[in-house]
């Protein structure tokens, strides 16, 4: 049973200049959540229990997103804003599942799953591209009910 996924994050997107130098696409919105939380979501559905992101020194706001900022949780206890403190914890699902790992250069697929390599520990894992979301079905699910049928690697493609 495939329990980890490795999600490349380090790129530059250099597709969305000059948009992506202040943010990163991950972190675009896509609906009432970002483009992050909707692969993230499609691995904990499908039973992911560790998940690698493989990011860059650059990208430090993606940890700050999904991390609890304690200023601002005081200063919203304080004006007692649960509203807004639940729209934080919304998060909190992630965290005890999610592991960084940092790329030194944007060198590739390849050299992202291989900065990962140490932090997996089975021989088979999922492989998600945060740039390719598919929101009608959960395609990493059905990725991985075909590995446990067939005991093989499975590669998704779109026609």
């Amino acid at each position: 049973m495939i329990k980890e996924a490795i999600i490349p994050l380090a790129g530059l997107g250099t597709r969305l200049l000059p948009f992506s130098k202040i943010l990163p696409k991950e972190l675009l919105p896509l609906g009432n959540k970002t483009i992050l939380e909707h692969v993230l979501d499609e691995c904990l559905e499908a039973g992911i229990k560790k998940i690698i992101l493989v990011t860059s020194k650059r990208k430090k706001i993606i940890k700050d997103y999904l991390y609890p900022d304690p200023y601002l949780l005081k200063y919203l206890k304080k004006k007692n804003d649960n509203k807004s403190i639940q729209k934080l914890r919304i998060l909190d699902r992630y965290r005890n599942k999610i592991k960084f790992v940092y790329q030194n250069s944007p060198k590739g697929l390849g050299d992202a799953v291989l900065v990962a390599k140490s932090a997996i520990k089975d021989k088979f894992f999922l492989l998600v591209l945060p740039d390719d979301i598919i929101v009608k079905e959960n395609c990493s699910k059905k990725m991985i009910n075909i590995h446990n049928k067939y005991h093989s690697s499975v590669i998704a493609s779109k026609k």
